[in-house]
């Protein structure tokens, strides 16, 4: 059994950095804790066509405030002005008072934080009046590069790397220097001894590395330095093992290369590759499961791209830096690069893992005052993106077509401040008769960080006619759909049309036992990308405060209700008092748990089903009406503001 201190730093699904909440964007369009200053974009009152950018400094508050090409704010004179005491409102809406307070190095008098009392022991610390041009260029750039989110084409090709960014219901909860393990959170990973052998002699190995990794390989320091080592005894078995030798011995004098490095990546994705393989094989005797047989896929063509050999440039500088070094300068480093990735629909995949693993740390700066560093989280982000910089890594080569029958079963939300995914689980059931088989189905879209919750379902739903097709019971009828080895279907609505009534419970009670798994593709494999559909029923509830166990022939197993989705029916609560249950078997630091994705319960004496994505593709359920009304609120301020200023 872990510390609290090492189940942070040995989780790969930890909620770092708290989602940002719904708000009102009429007013304050953009706001954020970057650079060391709350700072953002305010509308005027008086005119449309002008916003002012607006800051406040951590610790000593300077403030500053003026339109976009740089003319003064005429009340920002002497104290802060009322676009400034605006942003301060915005910015707890969207944090939380106590993270801008933290942030801000503020320490209101009162038992409880909130805007005003904020804003009235700043004003009343005297701040000085800063030079806001220094300032307001860089501010309104930002906002322009997030109104393009809007800008940019979903896409239907999987991006495996949204699986690190799972909503959460659960907060952070921030050590004194702004962030830490969160307390409910290790409660609810159930911790249970994966009966595999050398399970723990591969993880320890990565955690070593993990260790030195986080200390920086510019310069090792000597009681670190044993982690490369133990990588590269790891793998000394395979045929990576003499690059990988090198490579660490490199690293470990401080002279290693870019190719070195991702020689050391690869050997830590492929350790954890065989510790997947391992706990796959485990989970398929739980569930009964056959797996496909391999076939062989013509990989396309491979190109040089100069973008992938930027990324690979900072990821390595963030190697030789390490966590502890990271600042607000080496974090913002990678927004260039993927500003210029995603529009490009074959860098799509790259340029998401990127986006969301710098704005985690820019969120964390400066390293040097983390408590905890979430060391295995940001060790396989690093190791991934650097991977997926190898020209043709990232391909998704098309295996065959499916036509047939499609059974959905649920749909998995995932997101970062800057991108959302739904990939739907479904069943397929050949036309030809053949066994029936497990695919998936996804649709991602970039996104500003200030559509949350309901309002991702706006971004997603017009580009997956799944997903009506999933909130309203119904199968869908597929046509030659393109399908990947691992089981993704290319999403195309020409190639599906909506099929008759089908019960997701029903399908995972009658279907779900019978139909084959896909394989997983050599860098995908991980045991945080781990998530077999399961059917269970029959089982024994347990709530032990607020975390829920379930015994299924005499097993316990934690339910993770913290990855149901706020944007959907599901509760907690509703999963609690279930009696089946259709969910995702996931493995993460050390244990086995299931994510619900619908349930079978009782409300107001009726047996009723609840799906989490039951408001993908549309609700006339007055809590999700409520919701998609305020998110489409926020999508048509951001809209209006991108269509004047982005195409003036």
């Amino acid at each position: 059994m872990f510390s609290d201190r090492e189940n942070w730093e040995r989780a790969s699904t930890a909620r770092v950095v708290p989602p940002a909440r719904p708000r009102k964007l009429a007013k304050v369009p953009f706001v954020e804790l970057a650079d060391g200053r709350l700072q953002g974009v305010v509308s005027s009152g008086s005119d449309i066509e002008r916003v002012y950018v607006s800051s406040v400094a951590a610790g000593t508050y300077a403030f500053a405030c003026s339109t976009n090409n740089n003319r003064p704010c005429g009340g920002a004179r002497g104290s802060f002005c009322n676009h400034i005491r605006a942003l301060i409102t915005e910015a707890v809406l969207q944090y939380g008072a106590d993270r801008v307070a933290r942030y801000l190095r503020v320490e209101p008098a009162g038992p409880e934080a909130d805007a005003g009392a904020l804003t009235v022991a700043m004003t009343g610390a005297r701040p000085p009046q800063a030079d806001g041009k220094a300032t307001a260029a860089a501010v309104f750039s930002r906002f322009l590069r997030h109104l393009a989110y809007l800008e940019l084409a979903p896409v239907t090709v999987p991006l495996p790397e949204l699986q690190w960014f799972p909503p959460t219901r659960a907060q952070a909860a921030p050590a004194a220097t702004g962030h830490g393990p969160d307390a409910a959170q290790e409660a609810r990973t159930g911790r249970t001894a994966a009966p595999v052998e050398g399970l723990d002699e591969a993880l320890a190995a990565v955690d070593a590395f993990d260790h030195t990794l986080a200390a920086g390989l510019l310069r090792p320091r000597p009681d670190r330095v044993g982690g490369l080592g133990a990588l590269a005894r790891a793998v000394a078995g395979s045929p990576l093992a003499a690059r990988v030798a090198e490579a660490a011995e490199k690293a470990a004098a401080g002279s290693a290369s870019e190719d070195h490095l991702v020689a050391l990546a690869a050997a830590r994705t492929a350790l954890l590759g065989s510790v997947h393989d391992a706990l796959v094989v485990s989970a398929d005797e739980l569930s009964g499961r056959l797996r496909e047989e391999p076939t062989p896929v013509a990989a396309g063509p491979r190109t040089t791209v100069n973008l992938l050999a930027a990324a690979r440039t900072w990821l390595a500088d963030l190697a030789r830096t390490g966590w502890q070094g990271i600042d607000h300068e080496l974090a913002g480093g990678a927004a260039p690069i993927v500003s210029a990735m995603l529009p490009e629909p074959g860098l799509r995949r790259p340029a998401t893992l990127l986006d969301g693993f710098a704005a985690e740390l820019a969120a964390s700066c400066p390293g040097a005052a983390l408590a905890h560093v979430p060391e295995r989280r940001w060790a396989d982000l690093w190791s991934r993106a650097l991977l997926l910089t190898v020209p043709g890594a990232a391909d998704t080569p098309v295996s065959g077509t499916a036509t047939g029958r499609l059974l959905p079963l649920g749909v998995d939300l995932q997101e970062h401040a800057t991108a959302a995914q739904a990939q739907v689980h479904a069943v397929l059931e050949p036309a030809d008769g053949s066994a029936p088989r497990l695919v998936r189905a996804s649709v991602s879209a970039p996104k500003p960080d200030t559509v949350v919750a309901a309002g991702v379902w706006q971004l997603l739903r017009p580009h997956l006619s799944l997903l009506t097709a999933l909130g309203e019971g119904r199968s869908m009828e597929l046509d030659a759909m393109p399908l990947t080895e691992e089981g993704d279907l290319l999403w195309d609505d020409a190639l599906a049309r909506p099929g008759d009534p089908a019960d997701a419970l029903a399908t995972a009670r009658v279907v779900l036992p019978t139909a084959l798994a896909p394989l997983t593709a050599p860098l995908n494999r991980h045991p945080a990308r781990i998530a077999e559909p399961v059917f269970l029923e029959g089982y024994d509830r347990r709530q032990e405060g607020d975390v829920l166990t379930f015994t299924v022939a005499g097993r316990d197993l934690p339910v993770d209700t913290d990855r149901i989705p706020a944007a959907g029916p599901l509760t907690p609560e509703a999963v609690a008092g279930s009696r089946a249950c259709v969910g995702l078997l996931r493995w993460d630091d050390g244990g086995l748990r299931l994510q619900p994705l619908a349930v079978e319960t009782t409300v107001r004496r009726k047996a009723v089903a609840l799906h989490a994505g039951a408001w993908a593709g549309g609700t006339a359920d007055k809590a999700g009406a409520r919701a998609e009304k305020a998110a489409t609120d926020a999508v048509t301020v951001l809209r209006e503001r991108a269509g004047r200023l982005l195409r003036k």
